[in-house]
């Protein structure tokens, strides 16, 4: 009876949760951008979902607005869901699904009011093999090998790092050091991420203007890295990550995000259960906004005060622990 009321919890507190928020890439044990060294315990099942974006409204460069000329309002969102499961102790798989990508592109030969926006987007697939103590556990070494399944229609969107539709692959070095190294939870704690993610996109059509296609002339790859601090209290977590990406091989001249990045993420996690969380974040671009794209390929940048990344943007998550049921994330 117990686990008939288990699976039914899941069954309709999954879609409930799916649909009210949304997410960026996420999963066990770890923040927005940056993961822990630690991995779930065996027969641990998490889930959640979270929800980010941007918006502005684009104002027109140069001095000769024309008289017609009307505030256009951008945005960019993005509707994740994820689950992860802990296959050994020191092993998990983290599964996550972007229904909902929008970054207000216009669609060719169509009306303004016509834009492209993919549902569903990719799958993510990580296995994180972690919680190798050092020092009596006070540090935590692992890596997670990473994959993007590609589902989505549309690729090589502004506002966004840089994707052509092809599977991609990474692989990240995880470092932890928890000040209690009894219980990690206590007291604070820093975490380093340090990886490299081969794009594999070679001969992927970046763009099409109707008459030629574009395609991507090499695979682009490039170095990742996080850094990320959290002080925990009883009720909630105070964390901030700095993280970003370096191109070692950068993207085609008619890729729209082919600059480097450099963000920090301020963030508060809410604990008023053992078994539920939630998690709102705030992106804030420390990089320069440049535009190193090719001017055959069209951009809201053009004649829009518009960033190729965003200035900021919004992070809202929900996490629940579904099993074993009633004890803490």
């Amino acid at each position: 009876m117990t686990q008939f009321i288990r699976l039914s919890l899941i069954i309709v507190l999954i879609p409930l949760v799916t649909f009210a928020f949304n997410s960026s890439r996420f999963g066990s044990r770890g923040f927005f951008h940056v993961q822990t060294a630690s991995t779930l315990y065996k027969g641990t099942l998490d889930a959640g979902t979270n929800l980010n974006f941007y918006t502005k409204v684009g104002d027109y460069l140069g001095e000769q607005k024309p008289e017609n000329f009307a505030a256009v309002n951008w945005w960019d969102i993005q509707y994740n869901i994820y689950s992860s499961y802990g296959i050994l102790d020191n092993l998990d798989m983290t599964l996550m699904w972007r229904i909902y990508q929008d970054t207000n592109r216009g669609v060719e030969g169509q009306g303004e009011s016509d834009y492209q926006y993919n549902i569903p987007e990719d799958i993510f697939l990580d296995f994180k093999a972690g919680s190798f103590g050092l020092s009596n556990n006070r540090f935590n070494l692992g890596f997670i090998t990473s994959f993007r399944i590609p589902l989505a229609e549309d690729y090589n969107y502004y506002f966004e790092p840089y994707t052509a539709g092809s599977l991609a692959f990474g692989l990240t070095g995880l470092t932890s050091f928890f000040n209690d190294p009894y219980l990690h939870d206590r007291s604070y704690s820093v975490h380093l991420n340090l990886g490299w993610f081969y794009h594999n996109d070679a001969g992927k059509v970046l763009y099409d203007d109707l008459t030629t296609q574009y395609k991507a002339d090499g695979n682009a790859s490039e170095f990742q890295y996080g850094l990320a601090f959290s002080y925990p209290t009883e009720l909630f977590d105070l964390n901030l990550e700095w993280w970003g990406s370096q191109f070692i091989n950068e993207p085609d001249t008619m890729a729209y995000s082919r600059e480097n990045f450099m963000y920090i993420t301020p963030s508060v996690k809410f604990k008023p259960k053992p078994w539920f969380n939630f998690h709102m974040g705030l992106d804030i671009r420390l990089s320069k906004d440049e535009d190193t794209s090719s001017k055959l390929l069209p951009s809201p940048g053009a004649r829009l005060d518009l960033p190729n990344y965003p200035s900021w943007k919004l992070y809202l998550a929900l996490n629940f622990r579904l099993m074993p049921w009633g004890t803490g994330l």
